[in-house]
């Protein structure tokens, strides 16, 4: 039986592998169709004398294009794994350029849907019955398309309307594909670059990874959207669909459709902007410093307005998290912007950072110093763009080779977002004020007496766990070395430089014992005949021979090398 499991785990793993070059040729291919072969052939991605057919057919026309539109053609034609990968890119300026950010926005709209047919055949594996036994009408045209699923609007038996969504079929095994194709590419990328190590190409993989495989199951997703309904259920101007569970699954997901227009085409229909720019503001920061958990995909698409004035909150395969802690840093954060202390936003910027090599603190203050300095000193703080401020500050932690984290970023755009379409349909809106009272409560609540003597009691509790626990600790510790089971591990910044060494030294000796062995045999071996080769005997002759031509290539060894 053990057999037969390694016989059909080695076929599984070399058809993955066969189907995994086929899709990096595939990849390999758009790529030089778009102009980017020298990424091709930078990276390996593909033999040289292929990559020379394949840039004889590249698209003439590409040219023309600049290198950031190429980019985003190439990740639209790759599907929807890449489509996916350019749209979280878009929101990481701290990665990325801002103008291959603002190009990438562009994926949000340009995912081919599928079939008919298709979406038909994967809903009814869901139900496990026909589609008519489910719904009443169903529209066989999408009413929107994404990279990872396609939504229909439908009626239930029931007489309710709802939106479906759908899931495109063979997505799992294309993604997986993909993956293993993108963390290749990453650790090529970090080996022929030496300057993207510092963005960590590798833990861009991983994270869109975990990312992506959330979104594949809509479970995750339907977990999300019930938490945001019940985070909100008292509140009356932000409304989040009804979850239909019962004919939901990881595959299909069947919400309450809501009959709404997108908020930046609210005011044309007469609804007044302004209190509704005030609560999408007001909806962010509850979001983050009340339930620290928030929507990780705002944009104008998924914010709705109902008729009745309602916000209408949809799409949440990504979100995310703020802990006590975050929450305590993005306080400090935005209440020293408010209050004008720079030094303070330098701080707190740098504490929550992740550092990719040695930082001058004193250039990175100065560099923040200087930047708010320049952004406040000619405007009061309704003027201030707050989006444009966040986007200077992570353009200057990348000069810094410094990144911010994602659920950081994930927040810095949720709020440029809502700011940026807050001041499109209500220009006095003043971003900084309306998130002073968040922020003011916030730090009110973190030195407030029950808070204070809460921490005080953990202070104490991990103290008294760490008496109780030192004595067992320390004598065992006192155990492994009397025993001699106590190893300390050192390691050599030149590791392999030091191995190779000892190696040559071990060889060397080696070397000599041999030489000396066969040099003492021959003088110990008696002649067996009277004949004599200058002077010895054949077997001496020969001993000495084979002991000598060893000495001397050990000699020439260590004279050509210099070292004696």
């Amino acid at each position: 039986m053990s057999t037969m499991r390694a016989v059909y785990t080695n076929v599984r793993a070399a058809r993955t592998a066969l189907k995994d070059m086929a899709r990096l040729r595939q990849i390999a291919a758009v790529l030089v169709r778009h102009g980017l072969g020298h990424v091709v052939e930078t990276w390996h991605l593909q033999d040289k004398a292929i990559v020379g057919l394949l840039v004889e057919k590249r698209d003439p026309d590409v040219q023309a294009l600049s290198q950031f539109e190429r980019i985003t053609l190439a990740l639209q034609d790759l599907g929807p794994t890449f489509v996916k990968l350019g749209q979280i890119l878009s929101t990481r300026p701290d990665l990325v350029p801002q103008a291959l950010c603002d190009e990438l926005k562009s994926l949000q709209d340009r995912v081919q849907p599928i079939p008919f047919e298709q979406a038909r055949e994967v809903v009814e594996r869901s139900l496990g019955a026909p589609l008519d036994t489910v719904f009443r009408d169903f529209d066989e045209a999408p009413l929107a398309s994404a990279s990872i699923a396609q939504v229909h609007t439908a009626r239930l038996e029931g007489g309710e309307d709802v939106v479906v969504k759908v899931q495109r079929p063979g997505i799992r095994a294309t993604i997986q594909s993909d993956l293993n194709i993108l963390y290749f590419v990453a650790k090529q990328l970090e080996n022929a670059v030496p300057e993207a190590a510092a963005f960590g190409p590798v833990d861009i993989a991983r994270e869109f990874d975990r990312a992506i495989s959330k979104e594949l199951d809509f479970g995750f997703e339907a977990q999300n959207l019930q938490r945001f309904a019940r985070n909100f259920e008292a509140w009356d101007s932000i409304h989040v669909p009804r979850l239909y569970k019962d004919v939901s699954s990881d595959t299909i997901l069947v919400m309450e459709r809501l009959t709404a227009t997108k908020i930046t085409e609210a005011a044309a229909e007469g609804h007044a902007m302004e209190p509704i720019a005030r609560e999408c503001v007001r909806m962010v920061f509850k979001m983050v410093f009340e339930d620290g958990f928030f929507h990780g995909d705002l944009h104008p698409g998924n914010l709705l307005i109902l008729r009745d004035g309602r916000v209408g909150l949809i799409d949440f395969g990504l979100v995310g998290r703020m802990t006590r802690t975050q929450k305590d840093v993005m306080a400090d954060l935005l209440l020293n912007i408010v209050t004008g202390n720079h030094e303070g936003v330098a701080r707190n910027l740098y504490d929550i950072s992740i550092r990719t090599g040695s930082i001058d603190y004193g250039a990175w203050e100065q560099d923040v110093t200087e930047l708010l300095d320049f952004h406040f000193s000619n405007a009061s703080l309704a003027d201030v763009d707050f989006g444009v401020i966040l986007k200077d500050l992570i353009d200057g932690a990348v000069r810094h080779r410094v990144r911010i984290p994602p659920d950081y970023t994930m927040f810095f755009k949720a709020l440029m977002t809502v700011e940026g379409i807050g001041k499109l349909v209500a220009p006095d809106l003043d971003l900084l004020a309306e998130c002073r009272p968040y922020v003011e409560r916030l730090v009110a609540e973190r030195y407030s007496p029950e808070r204070v003597l809460r921490a005080g009691a953990d202070t104490l509790h991990a103290f008294a766990r760490f008496g109780r626990q030192f004595p067992v600790t320390a004598s065992q510790f006192l155990e492994q070395i009397e025993d001699g089971r106590l190893a300390l591990g050192i390691e050599y910044t030149q590791r392999e430089q030091l191995e190779e060494a000892r190696d040559r030294r071990n060889n060397r000796a080696i070397l000599f014992g041999i030489a000396a062995t066969l040099v003492l045999a021959g003088a110990l071996v008696p002649p067996a005949s009277d004949t004599r080769i200058l002077g010895v005997g054949p077997v001496t002759f020969v001993l000495w021979l084979l002991g000598g031509l060893l000495g001397a290539q050990l000699f020439l060894a260590i004279y050509l090398r210099g070292r004696w």
